[in-house]
């Protein structure tokens, strides 16, 4: 079945040669088709018809916080993901993980950093109104989209899964019956980068058509491998990226008035992933590391959406949403980064299988009555399984100075003596059924006032049956070098001789792990847990003049409960939102003006944070995130554009009580033994700085036979917490470690349009000062297990991309 996916894949390719383009549609015919065709330029100001209230309307008349980009502004401003998308969205973070594959997404300090099988995001990601549970799912290449849409703050009615913070959804372009047509770009960039795009549109009749869209990215890694590294011929440099992506959809008008449309979209990654990078490196180059373990990621999402829209009467329209998708993915990384040398820790997913499907059957009234409604039913389902296997390993002090003082390569292979141990996460059988009920429905007092009110219930039921943690031959307590007298722990981890147990070398990739090899017996995570849970929204809408709306409304959300290791469970976190919002058209539609306040409370906060390897999920007492958003885009002249946003935030822990694990290693202390257990309310969530703005300007010029126009974009934030758990505050002797300064980051370009072409060329460089921001940072000896001394620590982060740069050209027929 891989095979004809990876066929699948290479037709599309040469089918379309290369990608992307297809611009979003810019003529108002879509509104009455598909919403996401709909991107209106009026007065040099682009106006996009969104779907985030379940019905089709301008970003302007959506009583929400969202914001929506097509195809052309993501492809100006070198948008291909989600994480390059974080700058043009006020408050949205989106943070690297190594050994999952995923990312975690934040969104005004609000995330979820667990990426396990039965972990949820705070941010939902959709793909054409269909749910992707899983954090690989937002790494998904953007790529021929009518538009993208990104709804803050909690989704809790109309969308519900977990979206506590807010929703991303990616509209791909759709079908035209009309005429033949396509696009196909090409850019090429430093670190070898090179990425090709392609679309071609054929309409079969006046009732078919077939979209076909396909995108190649690739480049070489930026992280170099330092003197002593321990990597075979050819390895790719962690930061290295090969994804693909293909899609093929078919629209059918059944009817006039019943259509349907069928998707199949593939993507692959193949990359090696990132690494963390030492924030206090010393001596050493930020950008180089003692690599073991090289990253190898082999990631693939298969997914088959349809949709069908029947307009059953005057008064009343049906649609119906359906998918199947499955995740497949292994993949291996240095979890050390080299940070303590003579020692291994390497992470790896042997196997990993994650199948999801969904319905959804929503009915509407139709447009323009005093009453408009909306009402659905919605069922969802998991089944995930996955092998997950941690390898650690030392070598002694004598060994790694005798490879030291010979420049040589650092084996960490112990010898007898030396010590070995591994732990590996087994679970065949973890699930979620998900279903729910839904309607909202709202009243035209007259033509300025607009009353609104939702509800939802959803009932979630999570468990794992079987799933199994093996510590072999227990949970890792590796002695400091230099330790004479050890613990029964330490002992049974050293390599014995001629035993054959699984403390005599590491499991391995792929390793059979049974009682008798691994010295222990495994822990037992089955779980079963069932929550129900009702949300509700009110709203009220007023529009004093033309081209102005003000709206006020209180929302609720959930995040459903977790599961962890053991067994563990967790209470669900539930929020209320209130929200005022203005949106504005002046200036005779050449600028855009949306302004944003919100106070979300949350009860139960949930948080996950990685020690010593082991994901704990647990509920903080409560949170408050508290702040306002502003968004405007301006065409001061036909060829001139100014855009920005800004967003003021302040979001804080409630009281509740805790310990601060990193002063108290640093203080030579223990959490639960003798150190303090402190008030934490007050301290900041991390990803929320209080103050954040990206500004761009573009401006065109006329020149002989075309248009030359320079672009230049600026984001700056002030200080953020990016470290894991509540204490933002200084790390004794690590000033700063846990803390991103503020910062400012500027990307340019320059476009050539010639005149009566169908092509354009581009010059563009990215963060072209080459500022280096950290994000997630970690203390390497507690959540890795390095054997360090008592009270020693070794900070890492995970950085974002260095200064970029490339060349594009990109055409339509």
């Amino acid at each position: 079945m891989k095979q004809m996916r990876k066929s699948a894949l290479a037709l599309a390719i040469a089918a379309a040669i290369g990608t992307p383009a297809a611009q979003g549609q810019t003529t108002a015919q879509a509104q009455t088709t598909a919403a996401g065709d709909n991107a209106m330029a009026q007065g040099g100001v682009e106006r996009i018809v969104v779907t985030a209230n379940r019905r089709d309307q301008l970003v302007q008349d959506t009583p929400l916080a969202v914001s929506a980009f097509t195809q052309d502004t993501l492809q100006n401003n070198q948008v291909k993901d989600l994480a390059s998308l974080t700058a043009l969205v006020p408050s949205l973070v989106v943070e690297p993980h190594s050994d999952s594959g995923g990312v975690h997404v934040y969104m005004r300090g609000v995330g979820s950093a667990n990426h396990t099988e039965l972990g949820d995001p705070a941010v939902a990601f959709y793909v054409d109104g269909i749910y992707l549970p899983r954090p690989q799912g937002a790494t998904a290449l953007m790529y021929d989209l009518s538009h993208v849409e990104v709804a803050r703050g909690p989704q809790g009615t109309l969308n519900g899964r977990n979206s506590t913070a807010g929703a991303v959804n990616l509209v791909s372009a759709a079908p035209n019956t009309q005429k033949l047509m396509g696009s196909a770009s090409v850019t090429f960039g430093n670190h070898h980068r090179i990425q090709t795009q392609g679309m071609i549109n054929i309409p079969f009749s006046e009732n078919v058509a077939l979209r076909v869209a396909a995108i190649k990215d690739s480049h070489d890694g930026y992280v170099d491998f330092a003197r002593g590294s321990n990597v075979p011929p050819g390895a790719d440099k962690y930061g290295a990226q090969d994804q693909a992506g293909a899609r093929a959809t078919l629209l059918w008008k059944i009817l006039p008035t019943l259509r349907a449309t069928f998707i199949a979209d593939y993507y692959e990654d193949k990359g090696a992933g990132s690494v963390y990078l030492a924030i206090e490196p010393g001596n050493r180059d930020r950008w180089s590391t003692v690599i073991d373990t090289p990253g190898t990621l082999d990631q693939s999402i298969t997914t088959y959406k349809t949709k069908w829209n029947w307009a059953l009467n005057d008064a009343v329209d049906v649609q119906y949403l359906g998918s199947w998708s499955r995740l497949e993915r292994s993949n291996a990384s240095d979890a050390d980064a080299g940070l303590f040398l003579g020692f291994k820790a390497e992470n790896r997913t042997e196997w990993g299988q994650f199948d999801s499907h969904s319905n959804e059957l929503q009915f509407r009234s139709a447009e323009g009555g005093a009453i408009e409604w909306v009402a659905g039913l919605f069922e969802f389902g998991e089944k995930n399984k996955i092998r997950f296997d941690i390898d650690r390993s030392q070598i002694s002090e004598a060994a790694l100075q005798q490879d030291l003082a010979a420049g040589n390569v650092i084996f960490v292979q112990p010898t007898v003596g030396q010590y070995a141990s591994a732990m590996t996460f087994i679970q065949g059988d973890r699930q979620l059924k998900s279903k729910a009920v839904f309607a909202q429905g709202s009243y035209n007092l007259d033509e300025r006032t607009k009353l609104t009110a939702g509800a939802r219930y959803t009932k979630d039921h999570k468990f794992d049956r079987g799933g199994q943690n093996w510590a072999c031959p227990n949970w890792p307590d590796n002695a400091p070098r230099g330790a004479t007298v050890l613990t029964p722990n330490q002992v049974a981890q050293l390599v014995t001789p001629g035993t054959g147990l699984i403390n005599t070398h590491n499991i391995g990739p792929g390793g059979i792990v049974t009682a008798a090899n691994c010295g222990n017996t495994p822990g037992d995570n089955t779980a079963d847990l069932k929550y129900g849970q009702a949300t509700w929204l009110g709203r009220a809408e007023y529009k004093p003049a033309p081209g102005i709306l003000a709206f006020a409304s209180v929302t609720t959300g959930f995040h459903s409960p977790a599961i962890g290791d053991g067994g563990a469970t967790t209470r669900p976190e539930k929020l209320t939102s209130y929200e005022l919002g203005f949106k504005s058209d002046l200036l005779g539609r050449t600028l855009t003006l949306n302004l944003d306040a919100f106070w979300m409370k949350y009860k139960d906060k949930l948080e996950s944070q990685v020690v010593n390897n082991t994901l704990q999920n647990f509920n903080a007492a409560g949170a408050a995130v508290k702040g306002i958003e502003a968004e405007f885009a301006w065409g001061p002249t036909p060829a001139a554009r100014i855009s920005g946003n800004a967003t003021w935030l302040d979001a804080t822990y409630d009281s509740f009580l805790s310990c601060d694990v990193d002063a108290a290693r640093a203080n030579g202390q223990a959490c639960g033994t003798t150190a303090p257990t402190e008030d934490v309310g007050g301290s900041k969530l991390k990803h929320a700085p209080r103050f954040a703005t990206t500004l761009m300007a573009e401006h065109d010029f006329t020149l002989r036979g075309g248009r030359l126009t320079p672009r230049a974009q600026a984001h700056f934030e002030t200080e953020s917490f990016v470290g894991a758990g509540a204490f933002n505050r200084d790390v004794p002797g690590h000033p700063g470690v846990k803390q991103q300064p503020s910062y400012t980051t500027v990307d340019l370009s320059l476009r050539w349009e010639p005149l009566d072409k169908a092509y354009t060329a581009e010059l563009f460089v990215n963060n072209a000062t080459d500022k280096e921001v950290k994000f997630d940072a970690i203390e390497v000896c507690t959540q890795v297990g390095a054997p360090c001394q008592p009270n020693q620590q070794i900070w890492a982060a995970y950085y974002n991309q260095p200064r970029t740069f490339g060349a594009r050209l990109s055409m339509k027929f």
